[in-house]
């Protein structure tokens, strides 16, 4: 088990999902830049405050979630095996809520 903060840009749209058990979550796929290259982090929020601010963002916006990282591995149809990364994120930062907090700490409307 590995504690990461990672750092990225959302590919796509978050998408509400819900484990069999009945619970929400959320999950993304965020890509993170490391040098010259970028690597592609499966992001998924089971905590409330987290699934719900990761939620609120959209394909493009920056991202930072801080969690449990792991790699995964699996196999393509064509019998390739491939490996990736997954965090299981406890926080989520988004400019959303730095804007929020910031417009409310001005005497600002939220």
């Amino acid at each position: 088990m590995i504690g990461a903060i990672v750092t990225g840009t959302l590919v796509g749209d978050p998408v509400e999902r819900t484990t069999r058990e009945g619970k929400p979550f959320v999950t993304a796929t965020a890509r993170v830049t490391a040098g010259e290259d970028a690597i592609f982090v499966g992001l998924a929020a089971f905590e409330p405050t987290a699934a719900a601010r990761l939620l609120q963002m959209r394909k493009g916006g920056t991202v930072a979630a801080c969690g449990v990282l792991e790699q995964t591995t699996w196999t393509t149809q064509a019998g390739e095996t491939r490996t990736g990364w997954r965090l299981t994120a406890s926080e989520v930062l988004t400019a959303y809520g730095a804007t929020k907090k910031r417009r409310t700490a001005d005497g600002g409307e939220e």
